[in-house]
Formats: C-alpha cells, structure tokens, sequence
C-alpha cells in the first residue's frame, strides 16, 4: 500500500510545488534508487517487466526509486521537473494477463515526457495499447490496477485506471492518492461517458476498504488542510511519518501513512522521497530506507553523482538493507530509537538550511553513513 501526495505553489509557503510519496512494499522488499542517463536508441523494442513494447528513438535522465526486481519505478522525477508516483487500486477490472505494469507506466512517462500533461497522454497511450495486468508482488501473487499523481513545475494532475479504462482531473491547491479510487465525476477528461462516477463504477469496494485507502487519503489531506498557506519541506517530511491514533513508532497499522509491518499487516513503508519544484530547480530527498519515522531523508542533485547505475543493483540493496537493519534494531529499542529520532532531526535540520551544492549535499550524505553505522 502506499500514500502520495502534493502541495502546489498556491498553498505552500515559499510558493514552491512538493510533491512526497511513501511507497508501501513487502518488507522484505528491497527499493532502491538508480539514476539513469538520457539515450538515443536504434533498437526498436524496450523490455520492461514483462513485456516488450514499442522503443522511442530518446529518452530523458531520470531518477528512479523502485523494487529492486521490476524495470519501473514507483517513483522518480525527470531532468525536466516531471514527478510521478503510482498507488495500487483494486477494480472489477483488474487483469492476470501479463502487461505493463503500474510501475512501469511511471518510468516510461518519465522517460519520454517534458512536462506533466505529455506524461498523462503517455501514460493513457500505453493504457490504451497494451493494456495493464501481471503479479505486482514480491513474494506475494498480488495484481492490481493503478492511479498516478503526476506533477511538473506548473501543474498537477491525478490519472486513475480500471483495466483500460481511465479517468483525470486537475490538482488544486492540494491532493492525495492512496489504495482506493478517488474520482467520481469529477474528471475533466475520461474514456467513460459524462455523468458516470468513475469510482463507484469500478472499485472492488471491499478489497479497497481493508486497504484503507480512503482512510489515509483523507487523513492526509487533512494534515495538508491544517498547513495550508505555510507548507514547507519539514511539513512534508512530518506527514510521511504520520502514525494513527499514537506517536508509537512501534505499532502496525494499514491506517499509518507511515506504514510498519507488524501481526496481520504485512506492507511495510520500504522507502519515501519528497520532491520540490522552484524556479526551474529540481530538489530531491530521499530516504532510501523502509520506515521514514526512522530514517534520513537526503538530499540529492540531479545528476549521476549519489544514487547507483541500473548496473550496480547488487550495491544499491546492500546500501537499504544496512538502514533496515538498522530500523529493525531501532524498532526493539524505544530509547535508542528516540536518541536516533533526536540525532536524525539535527542532521535534517542542516540540511535543509544548506545551500545546493554538491560539497555540502556530500557532508549530509556522509554524515547520514556515519549516523547509520553509529546506531548499528
């Protein structure tokens, strides 16, 4: 299960767009990070998690946060500003079919699209050619269909899908996604006829209430209401490590935006990002860490510099599963988890006062190492 959300520059308190997204995974399940270059391709067909699909002769630099097992992403921004995240939605539509994926839609938009509105053609182009089905799951024989946010530097759209069927309306202000539709009819476009409610027509209604989607999209938009006006990066950064009805970090629940795995619940927060978009610069943090409640998020440039090659897959599932062995750790020992809770917001306090240089990006990042190893 998963929660992503975005403050655009009407309600924020520098006028700056923040997208967030914390991606809810097996927690077994490594997510890493990869950076990967702008190329020119002659080949004709791109392989992604199942299929083989038609090649673009480019595709752009993006940063990709994903399983470390699937070709996509569940999140990641381009070099041009464009920021998606993608949420598990359960239809009357869903297929066993092996298609593209959820994931996969994520990093192709990313890959061929310069701002948010080409990224939602894209998205429904693909939808609409190949259709969408396959095992999501890690461990778990888990399918699902999938709803996007989709943010650039100027506007903000959420697209929800149910088999090849989609739906999209403009973000205003604020939004979230989570496990469970949320357009009805208010779309401004859609492959249905006018007047039908997009959700109540395709959403499997029980699977949908014990993923309590709608529970934590409200629960997070009502976080971004209280802060409407003054929403900064320490905001966002609270609201990812949102737990319900306790401050307990030690507590399971599917109804926690920062979700543990803990008794029956088996999806588990395995990494979060927060993005923010000003002025034509791109700001990324990144956890690359399960749990945000116990982890740093870390700034980064956009460039090859920080995060892995596609290539070093190996390398990048050491670097999270070193910080999950710290949370598991941290989670058996509540005065060592609030000592590192001190320690971690001290360092996140320095680095959003930093300048955005890759000097000082260098120090947080080698501080954050230092921190890690401290605690284990």
């Amino acid at each position: 299960m998963c929660d992503t959300f975005v403050a655009l520059s009407n309600v924020t308190k520098d006028n700056s767009i923040i997208f967030a997204k914390n991606s809810d995974r097996e927690p077994i399940e490594p997510h890493i990070g990869v950076f990967v270059e702008r190329e020119k391709h002659s080949e004709k067909k791109v392989r992604c998690t199942y299929i083989g699909i038609d090649q673009v002769s480019e595709t752009y630099a993006c940063m990709l946060f994903k399983p470390s097992w699937i070709w996509g992403a569940e999140m990641g921004v381009n070099e041009y500003g464009v920021v998606i995240g993608n949420e598990a939605v359960f239809t009357k539509l869903i297929s066993r079919e092996e298609s593209l994926i959820g994931m996969d839609c994520v990093r192709l938009a990313l890959e061929r699209s310069k701002n948010a509105e080409e990224a939602v053609e894209v998205i429904i182009e693909l939808l609409e050619k190949y259709g969408q089905g396959g095992k999501c799951g890690y461990k778990k024989n888990l399918m699902y269909d999938n709803s996007y946010m989709i943010v650039d530097f100027n506007r903000a759209f959420v697209l929800e899908t149910a088999g090849r069927k989609w739906a999209v309306k403009e973000v205003k202000g604020f939004d979230s996604i989570s496990n469970s539709l949320s357009i009805r009819k208010d779309y401004f476009k859609a492959s249905v006829e006018k007047d039908v409610d997009f959700k109540a027509t395709f959403e499997r209604k029980l699977i949908a209430k014990v993923a309590s989607g709608d529970f934590r999209r409200a629960l997070t938009r009502k976080e971004l209401r209280k802060r409407k006006g003054s929403i900064d990066l320490k905001d966002i950064f609270e609201i990812t490590r949102t737990h319900t009805n306790s401050k307990n970090i030690f507590n399971g629940s599917m109804k926690s935006i920062c979700m543990h795995a803990w008794s029956l619940i088996s999806s588990e927060t395995t990494g979060s990002i927060v993005v923010k978009l000003k002025d034509g610069k791109i700001q990324v943090f990144a956890t690359l860490s399960p749990r945000p409640c116990l982890s740093v998020y870390k700034p980064l440039l956009f460039d090859s510099k920080f995060l892995f090659s596609e290539n070093e897959t190996k390398e990048a599932v050491k670097y999270w599963q070193k910080r999950r062995n710290l949370v598991l750790k941290l989670s058996k020992n509540k005065t060592l988890a609030n000592e590192f809770i001190l320690q971690r917001d001290e360092l996140e306090k320095r680095t959003l006062s930093m300048k955005w240089n890759e000097e000082d990006i260098k120090e947080i990042w080698k501080k954050e190492e230092e921190l890690i190893s401290k605690f284990l």
